[in-house]
């Protein structure tokens, strides 16, 4: 556990962690469509952001104590995991809703459901809520509706 000597490398961490994840976006994209066959010079992009992956490696706490980023298994045994960068310095008091999707299901399990995930960046938690499947909706004929 390293603990980082002040704020403003809190900033440093943070920014590279977040560049880090959106260039994992970027390039999963860019793979995806065929991009990166064609451009072998965002390589170099690779290699920049793996020397930046090393270097975070040595902090694990900000300068404050608080950890600098967590992973929580949704489902547990479902190997579906989230993962959080808490902020270098938290703006938002108390826990909130972060975002809500869909729980993964193999193609014969049908709806399972929704989850959502809370975070308190001030206490560095992270807490999963399972919801379970909604009402399926159907639809009703004109002439039903009309009676």
């Amino acid at each position: 556990m390293t603990t980082s000597p002040n704020r403003a490398t809190d900033f440093l961490i943070y920014t590279a962690k977040e560049v880090e994840c959106v260039h994992g976006w970027v390039d999963a994209h860019l793979s995806d469509t065929g991009v990166n066959d064609e451009h072998p010079d965002l390589d170099h992009l690779e290699t920049a952001v793996a020397d930046m992956r090393r270097a975070l490696r040595e902090f694990t706490h900000y300068s404050d104590g608080r950890t600098i980023e967590k992973q929580l298994e949704i489902e547990e045994g479902r190997g579906h995991f989230f993962h959080y960068t808490f902020p270098a310095v938290p703006e938002k008091r108390g826990e909130r809703m972060l975002c809500e999707h869909q729980r993964s299901a193999d193609p014969d399990e049908g709806d399972r459901g929704r989850y959502r995930i809370f975070v308190d960046d001030t206490h560095c938690t992270l807490r999963v809520e399972l919801l379970p499947p909604g009402r399926r909706l159907t639809s009703v004929p004109n002439d039903e509706v009309t009676r």
